[in-house]
């Protein structure tokens, strides 16, 4: 593997780039921060914050940060089953023993790619704007602000996501090293920078968030904002990151009030089917309750890549939405199942093909769920035994249930073009809830987590009944396979469960079995990153 340097043009390049002009990304590696004195208007740098979301997103295949890094929290957590017929590579099974000692698994190796581009874009607007000002064009003051505040929330949204993957949980080790922090544009293509500890990290994750809340807009105004801008970060994103990353340093009455900002607003209302949030497509279509959504379209200026988020535990395939998808590795784990009510065996199972593969192959219009939990029926799917297409599951005796949140458009010609929702008020509710919860206040939690259980169809619960562990568990059914649960369970100080792992006790919420090396692409060549 050998370094590049990225050039003005080819900067550039990383906002506009098209899917043919992708592969000029394989060499590049994590020190590709090259300042330059020669953007020449706003608009410039507003593509340069469009290159950063590229960079993030699933560009090339299995690139960037969006939906990768689900894939990591499941195979760690108690949810997921990793089906291991299926698997063709080794590093899932290192991965679902909970074995974190390989740096060359080449999924994290492009997550960490994808991030530092899209820190690198970010850090060149934050700095370019603090040495020189607002363009004076047409849109310097309109767009200044917005463009900076975009930047310091997607730098932070990278570096969460990576301290979380790379590092021990906040409060286990604050002084451990943890990631490398990039925060100025630099002119030195191999800087070798060493890691930050995990405290600094996440001093600079708040500093970043609280300009981020400044400097960001409330909402998309077409008559101020690009056409682009309607589904990228406002102030509400940053608040609900904020609300996150507090969360996870145990802040939890500073993580209560950002929920309470959101939920207050009335902008996010749990009214619409669970479906909704998942199952939209292009520019300024999304689900009431989604805060803050990665969109897949094709514009003049860019196209941004479907999420791989999918690939390895959705229901249908990535291109084709009525094929069941053939690469998928991860279903529910039996704990996670028996632990929300949701037993297999007892399910109504509807639309079975009349035959079985390979005579009749399902499609994603087989194997609903009739259940009166609506997330369940409308988000998963059960293949019963002999019915499912791929050879390797062929032998099954038992129902096996399926995560179906992803790929779910019936697009013409490429389904890739879908949204991918990231912030759903759903959760800071239930975070809320708990919080409450833990505060003795049974009332409020319990009027929470009922917002959650009404729109999912389901009974709600009195405050004298409900227990810590009925939090818990409605958050499993909400945001199973949405990067949230090892996190969370980190986050309040409880042991993480082994799920279906045979012979497996729980696992310390500080153990650094949860913590990957930095990925080899860095450290091979950057030996203050070892």
């Amino acid at each position: 593997m050998k370094a590049i340097k990225i050039s003005v043009l080819s900067l550039l390049l990383l906002a506009g780039t098209t899917a043919c002009e992708e592969k000029f990304f394989d060499s590049a590696r994590q020190q590709t921060n090259i300042a330059t004195d020669q953007w020449g208007s706003t608009v410039d740098l507003e593509r340069l914050v469009a290159g950063a979301y590229y960079g993030i997103s699933g560009y090339e295949g299995f690139r960037g940060l969006h939906g990768l890094q689900f894939t990591h929290e499941a195979l760690f957590s108690d949810l997921g089953l990793l089906h291991t017929a299926g698997v063709t590579d080794d590093w899932s099974q290192d991965l679902y023993a909970r074995k974190n000692n390989r740096n060359d698994i080449s999924n994290y190796g492009n997550m960490w790619l994808g991030a530092y581009q899209a820190v690198a874009l970010a850090n060149e607007v934050i700095g370019w704007v603090e040495k020189n000002g607002p363009f004076k064009d047409q849109y310097g003051p309109t767009w200044t602000d917005r463009l900076v505040g975009e930047c310091y929330f997607l730098r932070a949204w990278v570096y969460f996501t990576l301290v979380r993957m790379h590092a021990p949980a906040y409060g286990a080790n604050n002084s451990a090293p943890a990631i490398i922090l990039n925060t100025k544009p630099s002119k030195e293509p191999f800087a070798n920078p060493g890691r930050a500890t995990v405290q600094q990290v996440y001093d600079l994750l708040l500093a970043d968030l609280d300009q981020a809340v400044k400097l960001l807009p409330e909402t998309f105004n077409p008559q101020r904002d690009p056409t682009e801008y309607q589904d990228r970060a406002t102030r509400d994103a940053a608040r609900f990151l904020l609300a996150r990353v507090h969360f996870q340093m145990k802040n939890f009455a500073k993580a209560k009030e950002q929920a309470d900002i959101l939920i207050n607003s009335g902008r996010y209302p749990l009214t619409e089917d669970p479906i909704e949030a998942w199952n939209k497509t292009g520019l300024g279509a999304k689900g009431r309750e989604v805060v803050w959504q990665y969109v897949q379209y094709n514009t003049a200026q860019q196209q941004w890549k479907g999420s791989p988020a999918g690939a390895y535990m959705g229901f249908t395939a990535r291109g084709n939405a009525t094929q069941i998808n053939g690469g998928r590795i991860i279903s529910a784990s039996d704990a996670f199942l028996k632990a929300a009510g949701w037993t297999p065996d007892q399910f109504t199972i509807t639309s079975v093909p009349a035959n079985r593969p390979p005579a009749t192959l399902g499609t994603q219009a087989n194997f609903m769920i009739n259940h009166p939990d609506k997330r369940l029926a409308q988000l998963w799917r059960a293949i019963p035994a002999g019915f499912d297409p791929r050879s390797e599951f062929t032998s099954y005796t038992r129902t096996y249930v399926w995560a179906n949140k992803w790929n779910r458009l019936n697009a013409p010609a490429n389904n890739n073009l879908f949204s991918l929702p990231l912030m759903r008020i759903a959760e800071l509710y239930l975070t809320r809830a708990i919080i409450r919860f833990r505060e003795g206040d049974k009332a409020g939690a319990a009027d929470d987590i009922n917002v959650v259980r009404r729109r999912a169809g389901i009974p709600t619960l009195t405050a004298t009944t409900l227990t810590e562990d009925d939090i818990h568990v409605e958050r499993m059914r909400e945001l199973a396979f949405e990067d949230d649960r090892l996190y969370y369970l980190q986050a309040l100080s409880l042991p993480i469960p082994p799920g279906d792992r045979a012979g497996e006790q729980p696992l310390d919420w500080k153990s650094d079995r949860f913590a990957m090396p930095l990925p080899a692409r860095e450290t091979d060549l950057n030996p203050n990153a070892r």
